[in-house]
């Protein structure tokens, strides 16, 4: 970790040099991704870092990155971006549960000042303070449960098993509201609309992940007793993605759209981790990668059309086919990764999440079939109302290089990752 902390020191201080800085952080995605293929695990006394914890730190890199290249401010929030990250690997490689519960907490601050002193809304604080509210009010209980138990408060041996289903509730509520669940999901597209971009793709991109990662560590201490939720949270998520996407239809703030088909793709990561099988957790951890790239990249390319007209409604973009040709071609690209069209891995991802659910219920056949087509919908009618129909005679306005190249950053880990799927198995 002490490695990992310089590394974060010289990338603070490389922020006029961006070269240099996108050479680093690559470096470190590499090395990262050579720990995985060999399935390296390293113990230290409070840290520790297996294939989960690698998967999501180096998911955390690649963002940092990216923001790095999609935003024109960065070195002014150079700082808060590098504390966000940093808290995130402490959060991600931490064995102890207390300060695991530290880093989920902590990194909530830097978030917040990001929303409020970067974020041009004028709902921004209301924003934040729905973000804080949310989060803290849910992880309370949490940490009573944390302090009260009498054991070794490590995620390595199984050393307590809850018994008792009034407590396990309670240990998972605080990572069911930050995935966020279906009906604990109000704080995020509000968060997501009063966010600047940088703020928007972290919290996309990472911060989501913080509750699949909580459960996933968690979850191994409530299986005793788990048949009795498991019922309750698979048929909360099933409905809960069939409703986000069914209202993402009438979605008229594009940054809002994405917002709320994030709740259904996260929806499917808990389908994965509630089935309690090796195959939705791979399922669940494919598409906690992939929704980051690509839930990133769809706010990134909103964040265009904004630079360009100074609106997210929808219905003011028609046309955008004869006037950009080359951002229709990148809408086109990642609408279709939004819906798991192959080849990418969030074909891959859903195939195993749908397997899972599958072998746990087979009527669940019916819910797979209206959570795949309400999807589709609102995708295809974003891409429609974009693209399509009259043009009203906008001026072209030609995007930034550094857009098409954050782009194409974010779309080549969702394919070539296709071949070496091996990595993911746990």
């Amino acid at each position: 970790m002490m490695k990992m902390s310089l590394s974060f020191i010289f990338l603070i201080y490389l922020k006029n040099n961006p070269l240099l800085m996108m050479f680093t952080s690559f470096m470190m995605i590499f090395i990262m991704f050579k720990l995985m293929l060999f399935k390296t695990i390293i113990f230290d006394n409070n840290f520790l870092m297996d294939n989960i914890s690698m998967t999501l730190m180096m998911l955390t890199l690649m963002s940092f990155l990216l923001i790095s290249l999609s935003t024109n401010n960065f070195s002014e929030i150079i700082y808060l971006m590098s504390l966000i990250i940093f808290i995130l690997m402490l959060a991600f490689s931490s064995i102890n549960m207390i300060y695991f519960y530290i880093m989920f907490e902590l990194v909530l601050i830097p978030t917040m000042m990001l929303i409020m002193m970067s974020g041009k809304q004028p709902e921004r604080l209301q924003a934040s303070i729905y973000l804080l509210m949310y989060t803290i009010l849910a992880s309370l209980p949490l940490l009573m449960i944390i302090i009260l138990i009498p054991f070794d408060k490590s995620f390595i041996l199984p050393n307590l098993i809850l018994y008792k289903i009034k407590l396990i509730l309670p240990l998972i509520l605080a990572f069911l509201v930050k995935s966020p669940m279906f009906m604990t999901h109000l704080w995020l597209p509000k968060a997501h609309v009063e966010a600047p971009l940088e703020g928007s793709m972290i919290l996309a991109a990472i911060l989501l992940k913080l509750g699949g990662y909580g459960l996933i560590r968690f979850l191994p201490f409530c299986l005793m007793k788990m048949n009795l939720l498991n019922s309750f949270i698979f048929s909360i998520s099933m409905v809960g993605a069939t409703a986000t996407g069914l209202n993402c239809v009438r979605q008229k703030d594009l940054k809002s759209l994405i917002a709320y088909s994030s709740v259904a793709h996260m929806a499917l990561v808990l389908l994965g981790l509630f089935s309690f099988n090796s195959i939705g957790l791979m399922g669940a951890m494919l598409m906690m990668i992939a929704h980051g790239l690509s839930s990133s990249a769809l706010f990134l390319l909103v964040n265009d059309v904004y630079y360009k007209y100074h609106s997210r409604n929808i219905m003011c973009f028609k046309g955008m086919l004869a006037i950009f040709p080359n951002m229709v071609f990148w809408w086109f690209l990642f609408m279709a990764i939004n819906v798991s069209a192959p080849p990418s891995i969030n074909t891959i991802s859903e195939i195993l999440i749908m397997m899972s659910m599958i072998m746990w219920e087979k009527s669940t056949m019916i819910m797979i079939f209206f959570m795949s087509i309400s999807v589709t919908i609102f995708s295809m009618m974003m891409f429609l109302n974009l693209s399509h129909n009259k043009n009203k005679n906008f001026p072209s306005i030609s995007s930034p290089h550094k857009t098409l190249l954050s782009l194409f950053t974010h779309f080549t880990p969702l394919i070539i990752l296709i071949p070496k799927m091996e990595i993911f198995f746990y």
